[in-house]
């Protein structure tokens, strides 16, 4: 995991740190049907929403406030906060939120904590200490009473739901991360290696199949299965190179799909083809495929991979392997 991400999140002007959640809400369909942004003055409370139902703010409804400070939040900020939505929600201008997210990079405020950890107690003080917390921080030269309305919406509430996200917690949500990865310069991390079986999977077969035709060819002996190539004291660490290539790309792949948008990774292949395709039709057999592995190793990938160094020779040769299952290229 890179040191700097959490700089760089915190770069962040307060609208860029809207503008971002509210495209990650976007980018997030199978949870929330539609989204809104609301910033500036007269926002009601209300920064980036994310809708749960074709109802909009009729219906249920998440709440992100953000809150890009110089300091972590406070509690007059924090209280001021909920305030403004419990009355709006009050005067019927839209629904209570479902949930309500401090979205907060340097963090909260020791005694925000400690009544974000303890839903009740922050109800209760809501309730008991209005006039002090809240009143005279909504509408602007007015002080808002607790009024009946008021007073149902706050008890209706769940305060358990109220949650705040520092700058750890946003480069971990790694649906999140697929977004920073789109308008934020931040470091992709270190896919893991892969695992090579003793067995042969099924995802292995078509290019394995294409190096054994390979060797037997070079070597003017048969070699049936896997196993066999296996034995050979030439060939067997060869194709375990080869297999273990194959699984580290396999492992990368499988890492980063979830992390970073599908343009970065397709684009990671293509760099890569494009790399050894004139290696690969120049030459034919075991001399094409030592080549195109000497070519894989010296390519230079655009984008995040390259320059945060986070493509191995491994994963760029093992690529080629996949390239062969899918056919763009042939090793027999």
């Amino acid at each position: 995991m890179s040191l700097n991400e959490s700089r760089e999140v915190l770069k962040l002007r307060d609208d860029e740190l809207e503008e971002l959640i509210k495209k990650w809400i976007a980018d997030k369909l199978s949870e929330y049907v539609g989204f809104d942004r609301n910033s500036g003055a007269g926002d009601r409370g209300l920064d980036a929403v994310g809708f749960l139902s074709a109802e909009r703010y009729e219906g249920k409804w998440d709440n992100y406030q953000c809150k890009q400070l110089s300091k972590s939040l406070g509690e007059p900020e924090f209280f001021t906060e909920l305030g403004k939505v419990f009355y709006y929600a009050s005067i019927k201008e839209f629904s209570c939120p479902n949930k309500y997210i401090f979205v907060a990079p340097k963090g909260i405020a020791r005694g925000v904590r400690k009544f974000i950890g303890m839903p009740s107690q922050l109800k209760s003080e809501i309730l008991d200490n209005w006039d002090i917390r809240c009143s005279e921080n909504i509408v602007s030269n007015q002080k808002i009473s607790m009024s009946t309305e008021l007073r149902e919406v706050v008890m209706s509430f769940d305060f358990r739901k109220i949650e705040a996200w520092n700058v750890h917690k946003l480069v971990e949500i790694k649906s999140l991360r697929k977004v920073l990865h789109e308008h934020v310069d931040i470091d992709p991390g270190i896919a893991p290696k892969g695992v090579v079986p003793d067995a042969m999977t099924d995802t292995e077969e078509n290019y394995i199949a294409q190096l054994i035709t390979v060797y037997g060819s070079h070597s003017a002996q048969t070699f049936p299965d896997l196993l066999s190539v296996l034995r050979d004291p030439d060939y067997g660490p060869d194709i375990q190179d080869q297999r273990r290539r194959y699984h580290d790309a396999d492992a990368f792949h499988r890492h980063f799909r979830d992390n970073i948008p599908d343009g970065i990774l397709q684009q990671f292949n293509q760099d890569v083809y494009d790399g050894i395709i004139s290696d690969y039709r120049s030459s034919t057999g075991y001399a094409r495929l030592n080549a195109v592995m000497r070519a894989a190793a010296t390519i230079q990938v655009s984008g995040i991979f390259e320059k945060h160094k986070r493509a191995p020779t491994s994963v760029k040769q093992g690529v080629c392997h996949h390239l062969a299952n899918e056919g763009k290229i042939k090793w027999a």
